[in-house]
């Protein structure tokens, strides 16, 4: 009669269990999202000019091997690569840890007690405890899967902190090697002008020009001389900036035996296959997949959970009884669930929800910012070819209009001051032109970067 009475209290109890998992399960809906962001077959402002040969390197667009090491060494020394590092190395020991929860737990233990109960008496045991929670309803699978995923992202997450720092390289590199090259046209803006103020001088010594000549000659030769020297503190700060990312102090770097390097255009993918190569767009989508998992596991918190848990060990009063008394067994099983705190269990897993809703905006909200990066690269790609070809005709004209006044002004025809201007606008245009293309190189390293190249 007990055995049946007992068996009944079993069903009972299994009932109750399996109606708590429903009624908990119908609180957990899928999530049903729409992704908003429509993504094209093919790039509305691509241009022929952009490249289909190259690798997906992005140091193959300069193809430099002063750069190469450059890049290795901040690689290997920049902080903040670092930093992230050790954080895919805590997401990886999460990762590993959170598979071994669907795995027995055995641990061993020895107990010495002394009691004195009318008599004093002595107890030893020792034992050999396995439990074992049984994964019903998935929920230690999910959290398996969640922290994998999480270690996804965060692998992910590195990989484009590493090619945004390469990007950020290149680009710092190409600024300081750029501005070199403009300080030495400032440099030879300089002599010119001083040419130009020893023929007035000695115009005004003949008697033939009037010292005002003089003076507005002078005048812009220390206008620029000013201009070099707050160019001159520019590159050092550039350079102070550049081995920071190297993860070193100081303001020497020597940039004096490299030429002025030209990057090829970057390899236009299409709009798909660049989602599939972009690391953030890759982690954003781990981390929905992560937070999708933990809101599975905060609902399935609300099931109860069944756990088995068995045990062999010895007693005895000494040391001698414990070897010789025979093992003993047990095992347990057992069924909890929440009663009390089920209201504050519901209310995690409804913010657990929410935050994966949240998760997938972010993914949405990058997925939005990748294609527009290619889009303002790709224009800017087609005006800066556009405004580089206009440079490269000012300069010539002004050439050519620098020679001509030159010629009045000696015959006597024009004023120092349209000589001067007509000098000014030879290398105000040479700058122009050297800041396009460094603007146009660098635009190319963020369109790589925006494409998903890396290194």
């Amino acid at each position: 009669m007990t055995s049946i009475s007992n068996s009944k209290v079993l069903l009972v109890i299994c009932i109750f269990t399996a109606l708590a998992g429903c009624t908990s399960l119908n609180h957990s809906e899928k999530l049903d999202r729409d992704n908003t962001i429509a993504v094209p077959q093919n790039w509305e402002n691509a241009q022929e000019y952009v490249n289909t040969a190259l690798s997906q390197q992005l140091l193959d667009l300069v193809n430099s091997k002063e750069l190469s090491a450059l890049v290795i060494d901040t690689i290997e020394n920049n902080h903040d690569l670092k930093s992230t590092a050790l954080r895919l190395e805590q997401a990886s020991l999460l990762d590993a840890q959170s598979g071994r929860y669907q795995e027995p737990t055995l641990t061993s233990s020895y107990q010495v007690s002394r009691n004195k109960t009318g008599s004093i008496t002595n107890n030893q045991r020792i034992s050999l405890d396995l439990s074992w929670e049984l994964d019903v309803w998935g929920r230690l699978s999910d959290t398996s899967d969640s922290a994998s995923a999480k270690a996804k992202a965060s692998e992910l997450d590195y990989i484009y902190a590493k090619n945004s720092l390469v990007a950020r390289v290149i680009q710092a590199w190409l600024d300081v090697v750029y501005r070199a090259k403009i300080i030495d046209v400032e440099n030879r803006w300089i002599a010119s002008l001083s040419k130009t103020e020893g023929i007035v001088a000695e115009q005004v010594l003949d008697g033939l020009k009037e010292q005002a000549d003089l003076d507005t000659a002078r005048a812009e030769t220390y206008r620029i001389r000013a201009a070099l020297a707050s160019r001159e503190q520019q590159q050092l700060a550039a350079i102070r900036r550049l081995n920071v990312l190297r993860g070193k102090v100081g303001q020497h770097l020597d940039f004096s035996t490299i030429d002025t390097p030209e990057i090829e255009a970057p390899p236009l993918t299409l709009p798909g296959d660049m989602l599939a190569s972009r690391p953030d767009l890759l982690a954003a989508y781990q981390t929905v997949i992560a937070a999708d998992k933990d809101t599975s596991i905060a609902y399935k918190d609300l099931l109860p959970k069944l756990t088995l848990t068995s045990s062999v060990y010895k007693a005895g009063s000494s040391s001698n009884q414990l070897i010789d008394n025979p093992s003993l067994w047990s095992l347990v099983g057992g069924i909890t669930a929440p009663i009390f705190n089920q209201g504050n269990l519901e209310t995690q897993a409804k913010i657990a929800e929410l935050k994966a809703n949240v998760a997938f905006i972010n993914y949405q909200k990058k997925l939005l910012n990748a294609m527009t990066e290619v889009g303002i690269a790709l224009d800017q790609e087609y005006y800066l070819n556009q405004q580089e070809q206009h440079y490269q005709d000012a300069h010539i004209y002004s050439i050519s209009s620098m020679k001509n006044y030159q010629n009045l002004y000696q015959d006597g025809a024009s004023d120092v001051l349209a000589l001067l201007i007509a000098q000014r606008s030879i290398y105000q245009s040479k700058i122009q032109l050297i800041q396009t293309q460094q603007a146009r190189f660098s635009n190319r390293i963020s369109l790589g970067l925006a494409l998903g190249m890396g290194i």
